[in-house]
């Protein structure tokens, strides 16, 4: 099932708020491709490109990143080039994650620089990417992929994966709504940017 987008109002500041905060695009090769974009780093920052269905996620190191369709959560925030954020907003942002699966009684935690993991297994990667520009700082996007429904083994997909893969679904035996989880993360995530913003 696609997510409800248009059900979402995101009490968010630095991030776009309201319900027009997301470039939809239901199949696409990489949520990052398109944040990268000169026109949309000029013209939508603050936006969320989000897909159900992405074909060629980007991990750390070119590495792919898995996710299944209509079950997870792959989306990059389009961050401009007025502020050169670095490593901090990668840590910040997995606490924000680690935060929410606590809540839920999962217990996570960060293998530096990116990912999150449960029990040895990971849940969640963050990644910080940047397209040099004529300007003094890059192009930057801050992209997510989070394992909300699925039920794949990561290891039969990738042979050559070093750790296999859980999601909310393998950890709680039952189904997460993506879009709860999505708005917790994006107004987690605002704060974050927020106070890097104004330090």
């Amino acid at each position: 099932m696609q997510l409800a987008l248009k059900e979402i109002d995101l009490k968010t500041s630095w991030i776009k708020s309201g319900n027009k905060s997301f470039i939809y695009e239901e199949v696409i090769d990489s949520t990052l491709n398109i944040a990268l974009n000169e026109h949309n780093q000029n013209n939508y920052i603050g936006q969320i490109v989000i897909s159900d269905k992405q074909l060629e996620g980007k991990g750390t190191y070119n590495k792919s990143w898995y996710s299944e369709p209509y079950k997870d959560l792959t989306f990059s925030i389009i961050l401009g080039s007025e502020n050169n954020f670095q490593q901090n907003l990668i840590d910040g942002s997995c606490e924000a994650i680690i935060n929410i699966l606590k809540k839920r009684n999962i217990k996570g935690y960060q293998k530096k620089p990116n990912d999150i993991y449960v029990n040895n297994k990971k849940i969640a990667g963050v990644l910080l990417s940047n397209v040099q520009t004529k300007l003094n700082n890059p192009y930057q996007a801050l992209s997510i992929g989070i394992n909300i429904n699925s039920d794949f083994d990561l290891k039969k997909i990738d042979k050559n994966a070093k750790v296999n893969n859980t999601s909310f679904f393998k950890e709680l035996k039952i189904e997460t709504k993506r879009e709860e989880v999505l708005v917790e993360i994006l107004e987690s995530i605002d704060g974050v940017i927020q106070r890097l913003v104004n330090q």
